[in-house]
């Protein structure tokens, strides 16, 4: 799939810059016809990408639908904490959640959610904040306060995803990561220049399992799948 799109009418994308071009790269091999079900769709720029690379069967799920503008999607109203989503059992061959489980009351009632609507064969993208980086626990070594849910990030960040809490949970919902990284691979967005050095420095000698980057990005799948 080509990352080389103009999104023509400019909707907004609430993510660091370039994280939807990585995360379409980043896809695995999909046909086209699949249903997509984007979680936390806000403007529906994330849909509109995936519309002009081919995707035709393309739906969003927000509370706030007045935000919404892809003119190659649909998008309906829920309340993703309280609300059934409203699909009966249907299911998509490709869910995805960008930058949204932080901002849950419940953060389980989204696993519950793709669990009940995910293809056996689909598969499941996840991207939180990424509080795993070296920078982000050298942040929390000095301040006690972690990156991107202290008073400088989005005040609607109330839950970090810690990995290994995440694998606890996952199982109970029948799901498994088969494939996780972050971006930027190398480098910072959201951290200043003192810290990056520093962080560089840091990395010749604490391990972050590759999971440097501001965001941390997750392909999810149903369990019984190899």
């Amino acid at each position: 799939m080509s990352s080389q799109i103009i999104v023509k009418k400019q909707l907004v994308e609430r993510t660091i810059s370039g994280l939807h071009d990585n995360l379409l790269q980043s896809l695995p091999q999909l046909s086209s016809d699949i249903p997509v079900l984007d979680i936390g769709c806000g403007t529906g720029a994330w849909l509109e990408r995936l519309s002009f690379v081919g995707f035709k069967h393309l739906h969003g799920i927000d509370l706030d639908v007045q935000q919404f503008g892809a003119e190659g999607a649909t998008c309906s109203q829920a309340n993703l904490d309280y609300d059934d989503l409203g699909f009966g059992n249907r299911k998509f061959g490709l869910i995805t959640a960008i930058e949204v489980i932080e901002h849950l009351e419940n953060p389980g009632r989204i696993l519950y959610h793709v669990a009940r609507h995910l293809d056996n064969n689909g598969y499941f993208l996840l991207t939180t904040p990424n509080i795993h980086s070296v920078s982000c626990r050298l942040k929390f070594l000095i301040t006690g306060k972690l990156a991107s849910f202290d008073e400088k990030g989005d005040p609607t960040h109330i839950y970090p995803v810690l990995l290994s809490c995440l694998n606890r949970v996952l199982p109970r919902y029948s799901l498994k990561i088969v494939k996780q990284w972050g971006y930027p691979a190398t480098g910072s967005l959201i951290f200043c220049h003192n810290t990056r050095i520093i962080s560089r420095v840091l990395e010749l000698f604490i391990s972050s399992n590759g999971l440097n980057g501001d965001t941390l990005c997750m392909l999810i799948q149903k369990a019984n799948n190899s």
